[in-house]
């Protein structure tokens, strides 16, 4: 006969399996593939913007917890996390005060998406997206693209790693240079 310690202890592991086996809405199946969390990402950004997405997996937010275990890297969710227990213990900090995928507060139905899979540069591949958000301003604004590069990198149990992450999103400027790092502002959060 089993006590009542072992009992809840094989309970809680019966739990603790079942939640590792039920299927989850965010696949890993196309994991070698450097778009899968890229388009993930995108989708929750198309449909919060009102926007209507193609199926597949697609997050209902950009941080949930099962979000942040398939799309994203170990560095950038260890990032997010210290940032937001760092505006979590102060009242006067605001965690983002804009869309992080479209960088701004306003904006329009997210269309005309366009994905490109840059050279990797070290242990990092750029994924180059491009859209518009702005067609609802007007015709001038219609013509705007908004170029965002989702850097990637591999992780997993096996080398090469197998899996493809998100590790940063970053917005460019006219330059083509960096203007903003989604990782850099968790980063300067988490130190103020």
């Amino acid at each position: 006969m089993s006590s009542p310690r072992s009992s809840r202890r094989l309970l809680l592991a019966s739990l603790g399996l079942a939640m590792l086996t039920a299927t989850p809405s965010i696949s890993l199946a196309d994991g070698a593939d450097p778009l899968r969390p890229v388009k993930a990402v995108m989708g929750v950004t198309i449909r919060s913007s009102g926007g209507e997405t193609t199926g597949g997996d697609v997050s209902t937010s950009y941080f949930d917890p099962e979000a942040l275990m398939a799309l994203y890297s170990v560095g950038f969710t260890r990032d997010l996390a210290a940032a937001l227990v760092k505006v979590k213990s102060n009242e006067d900090m605001m965690f983002l005060d804009h869309e992080p995928v479209i960088g701004g507060q306003d904006n329009c139905e997210v269309t005309d998406v366009t994905y490109e899979v840059g050279k990797p540069e070290g242990d990092k591949t750029p994924v180059f997206v491009e859209f518009n958000a702005f067609a609802c301003f007007g015709e001038e604004w219609a013509k705007v693209r908004t170029r965002v590069v989702f850097d990637v990198v591999q992780e997993g149990y096996n080398e090469p790693a197998p899996w493809y992450y998100v590790d940063d999103i970053r917005h460019l400027g006219d330059d083509g240079k960096t203007d903003h790092s989604l990782r850099e502002q968790f980063r300067a959060l988490a130190e103020d």
